[in-house]
């Protein structure tokens, strides 16, 4: 058996109000604009709105991209690294549940691994070079998304 190595996330916030510190985040860190990655029920059902909300108080740019579906497809990814590039992003924050998770995952692994644009090539180990763009990850149900990086060997 050979060792393994994971490099767990760099920042977590828990409990209440957690969601508050995305803003000190944001500018502690320089990020410029975000690319939201959800799906369309959670805007529909004010979720969304109350990150969003945050980030128009403190005059932070982004812009949603609301066509995650659950156990998304190939397509649904390369919409997303399209909306990413379009918007000028330079960070994303998914929110929901795993497959809004997985899907900023995957869209910044590939912008900045742009030789795994297939998507499909980043199934189990991917070996990938570069680290992948800032995610910001708003789970929406325990245990969601629990690693936000993907293991290296």
């Amino acid at each position: 058996m050979s060792a393994k190595r994971f490099i767990l996330n760099e920042t977590s916030y828990h409990g209440h109000g957690a969601v508050k510190e995305i803003v000190t985040e944001v500018k502690s860190r320089g990020f410029a604009k975000a690319l939201v990655v959800t799906d369309a029920d959670l805007v529909r059902f004010g979720v969304v709105a109350k990150v969003t909300d945050l980030l128009d108080a403190a005059g932070c740019a982004y812009e949603i991209y609301d066509k995650v579906k659950a156990n998304p497809s190939v397509a649904v990814v390369e919409a997303g690294v399209e909306a990413f590039k379009a918007a000028g992003a330079d960070y994303m924050i998914a929110i929901g549940g795993g497959s809004p998770q997985d899907t900023a995952k995957a869209i910044g692994i590939i912008i900045n691994n742009p030789e795994f644009a297939d998507v499909v090539s980043l199934e189990g180990l991917a070996p990938t070079k570069n680290k992948c763009v800032p995610v910001i990850a708003v789970a929406t149900t325990a245990g969601t998304a629990a690693e936000t990086t993907i293991p290296f060997s």
